[in-house]
């Protein structure tokens, strides 16, 4: 390893059907956020920040005490006022599977 390439472990070239489909990036400074219900096929959000319809949204879930995080891609499909917060729904994809949704939910 050279002074100026310090990586970990070493990279190696794509074959040539290998693609980049999405990046995106992520905001540091996003408001706390509370999971209000959620489905195999989506999740409520509720928010101080107000998003737009169509935002995509990295969220990531865990439970602590059984000791799993997924991280999902999440479109916001409708924005609803609420006492001083913003209830997001959104969906996932590709959705949860049962063995992850019941991580969360049982």
């Amino acid at each position: 390893m050279t002074e100026r390439d310090r990586r970990a472990s070493d990279r190696m070239p794509v074959n040539a059907t290998s693609a980049c489909t999405f990046a995106s990036p992520v905001a540091e400074n996003f408001p706390p956020v509370r999971i209000r219900d959620l489905s195999m096929e989506g999740i409520g959000l509720l928010m101080t920040q107000k998003v737009e319809v169509d935002t995509l949204l990295a969220v990531v879930l865990a439970n602590a005490q059984r000791n799993v995080s997924k991280t999902l891609l999440v479109r916001v499909v409708h924005v609803t006022p609420q006492s001083g917060t913003w209830l997001i729904g959104g969906v996932f994809s590709p959705p949860l599977t049962y063995d992850e949704f019941k991580n969360f939910v049982m």
